[in-house]
């Protein structure tokens, strides 16, 4: 089932649950750094308003949550999407609240905020003056100032935008959703970023629904086929300076729904969920056939690969309406622990 589909029970299922935000007193008084660790960003339930944010520092092996709120003393929103570095700072797209916030990466402390978009999905910083946000419900890219957080302007795409990923003076843009739209959504669409405007686009599968970028620079995309099953589910390399697929693997089972597509930190193996975890050479020429980690009775929903040690980080979402967990595996699969986070964890980021 994929995930804004799964919003829904997240709306028949809130009241059920109470709300956990208001619960926790403000610790604004916090000044020190966070030091080494990783965010974790909590979606919340659609329309709750208790996204929150967590933070898992490795010095104590302690997660600390609702972060954002203890921090600064203000809720963090409805449904928490993604979260992008640059520089000290990190950008937190709030998709149903149509807000990004900017945090200082180092403290989580409020630096800026932008109102007033659509449905925001992921960031992707271009340089100190301008910056990509993708959209679920509106055909186009938004542009606005890096530094200012001022709009600038729209890129109008045709069709709605998902993950976004750079290379050189381009931009991949996903077409994930089709969710009020007319466009097929199986295309990965080139801005030409010096331009602003769309340039080409690539046909792949219907819901390309995450990208990476290996050291040959080759473009990974994996694809579900469609919510309904519609297409084959597939992976994609793609040469990054031409444009052209180089190869496609099909996974052979039209009713499964592969996503998370992630990278090693030497950008030399691919992860993805398939309920379970499986990795994948950039070189091998065949799709895993077992899982590298059993998923059991848990419930993956995240993937994340910490860019130095290798350590393979993947959330649980549990029923969608308690607080989730964060599984934290070895390079070689070995399970170090499990950390409760928040409603739905949903991203991780690496600070």
């Amino acid at each position: 089932m994929k995930k804004y589909y799964l919003l829904i029970i997240s709306i028949l299922m809130f009241f059920l649950v109470s709300c956990s935000v208001d619960n926790v007193q403000p610790d604004i008084i916090w000044p020190e750094n966070l030091g080494k660790g990783f965010y974790v960003l909590n979606q919340g339930n659609y329309t709750a308003g208790n996204a929150t944010l967590s933070f898992y520092r490795y010095d104590s092996a302690k997660m600390e949550n609702n972060l954002f709120f203890r921090r600064n003393g203000i809720p963090l929103g409805d449904v928490a999407q993604s979260l992008t570095f640059w520089n000290n700072y990190a950008f937190i797209v709030v998709n149903n609240s149509s807000t990004i916030w900017a945090i200082n990466s180092n403290t989580s402390i409020v630096a800026g905020k932008l109102s007033g978009l659509h449905s925001p999905r992921f960031v992707q910083v271009i340089s100190n003056e301008k910056s990509y946000v993708s959209d679920l419900l509106t055909p186009g890219i938004t542009v606005f100032n890096t530094s200012t957080l001022q709009l600038i302007g729209t890129i109008p795409t045709g069709k709605s935008t998902e993950q976004l990923l750079i290379f050189q003076n381009k931009v991949f843009a996903a077409n994930w959703s089709d969710y009020n739209q007319t466009a097929p959504n199986n295309t990965i669409q080139i801005i030409d970023v010096a331009l602003d405007q769309l340039s080409d686009s690539i046909v792949v599968v219907k819901e390309p629904n995450s990208m990476v970028l290996d050291k040959n620079n080759k473009l990974w995309v994996l694809c579900s086929g469609g919510f309904m099953n519609e297409e084959m589910p597939a992976l994609f390399r793609i040469n990054a300076e031409t444009n052209v697929i180089e190869a496609r693997f099909n996974f052979g089972n039209i009713e499964i729904s592969p996503e998370q597509l992630s990278i090693n930190g030497s950008r030399d193996k691919l992860f993805f969920i398939n309920k379970g975890i499986y990795q994948m050479g950039i070189s091998d020429t065949e799709l895993p056939l077992q899982p590298f980690i059993s998923q059991g009775q848990r419930n993956f929903y995240t993937l994340a690969i910490e860019p130095q040690s290798g350590e393979i980080l993947v959330t649980d979402a549990g029923n969608y309406t308690q607080n989730g967990y964060v599984f934290r595996f070895r390079s070689d699969g070995i399970l170090i622990d499990s950390v409760r986070a928040g409603i739905i964890p949903g991203f991780i980021g690496f600070n």
